[in-house]
């Protein structure tokens, strides 16, 4: 049976810099918890660049005292490749840390950094996710070296990120069957919403077999956002899939997140459009700033030629000047 992960404070955080109160975040883990959701990915814990941030950037223990993990709802946060210290991850028990699972995300570029940070975390003793960033942009070299990595046991699941929204239903099938034909059986996916598709390519994923599947409140989600979690719990549920429902959540979006929305307003639009349709990070889209859609596109497909996978300014500077 698929499991749910609830990437609400993580990803929603994207919009408000993880500014969110204690309040809203502990009304979204009992949301997850009534409407039988797997995962609750609480925030971040990184260190880099963490100034203006809110505290679910960091989510270090001490921050999370006020929340129990319930072995029915698990508690995760996100680490990023590049942005995290092992050190801030204590040795796992219940007594210390409410976090029994991390999930690594990583861009294709740092790969082995990130089964490096995979292996110290398992062996400290948490369940281990493996996010890998831009799954759109993976070269044949990337999977070389996925195939290569002899500890993909300890993994209780590799996810593949849509990370820019770009991805179709036609393209999960082919991404899923390359990554358990390289011995990662347990797969997860997460999805973005740039080209109104997040709901259809999750749909496809569940259906090739794909563990672990994301979503958030009301869709709240960087750019476009992500695929609404009452939207997706209703789906299961009307088909047979009992074990999940919505109505917490939907008493959750009338108390909290319909004002949130009003204030920070994620969703679609022509910058998000244009991330998914060139498949650049939605942060140059945004930061290229016209009315003018034919010198947007135009900058778009410069961005995805020229650019790194990960938000560049620099990079974006050189093209714009």
């Amino acid at each position: 049976m698929v499991k749910i992960l609830d990437c609400t404070i993580r990803d929603g955080g994207h919009l408000n810099n993880w500014h969110f109160s204690d309040e809203v975040v502990f009304a979204t883990y009992n949301a997850a918890q009534k409407s039988g959701i797997d995962y609750f990915e609480i925030g971040y814990r990184n260190f880099f660049s963490s100034k203006d941030k809110g505290k679910y950037y960091r989510c270090t223990d001490e921050i999370l005292h006020f929340i129990k993990s319930d072995i029915s709802c698990k508690l995760c946060v996100m680490a990023d490749i590049g942005k995290a210290n092992i050190d801030s991850f204590c040795v796992y028990d219940l007594n210390n840390t409410p976090v029994d699972t991390v999930r690594i995300a990583v861009y294709p570029d740092k790969l082995n950094e990130a089964f490096d940070f995979c292996s110290k975390l398992f062996d400290k003793g948490y369940d281990v996710f493996l996010n890998l960033m831009a799954i759109s942009r993976f070269e044949e070299t990337h999977y070389q070296i996925l195939n290569n990595w002899n500890r993909k046991n300890i993994l209780k699941a590799l996810y593949f990120a849509d990370s820019f929204g770009s991805l179709y239903p036609s393209d999960i099938p082919v991404i899923a069957d390359k990554l358990q034909n390289l011995g990662y059986k347990n797969l997860g996916f997460h999805s973005h919403n740039n080209l109104q598709l997040a709901f259809a390519n999750t749909i496809k994923a569940i259906e090739c077999g794909v563990d672990i599947v994301d979503a958030t409140v009301y869709g709240m989600g960087r750019s476009a956002g992500n695929l609404p979690i009452e939207l997706l719990t209703a789906y299961l549920n009307k088909n047979g899939i009992k074990k999940f429902s919505q109505e917490a959540y939907l008493a959750l979006i009338e108390k909290y997140y319909v004002d949130l929305f009003n204030e920070y307003h994620w969703g679609y639009n022509v910058p998000s459009f244009a991330s998914g349709l060139f498949d650049i990070h939605p942060n140059y889209t945004k930061s290229l700033a016209t009315e003018d859609f034919e010198q947007l596109f135009d900058y778009a497909q410069k961005v995805h030629q020229k650019c790194p996978v990960h938000f560049d300014k620099q990079s974006l500077e050189k093209i714009l000047n």
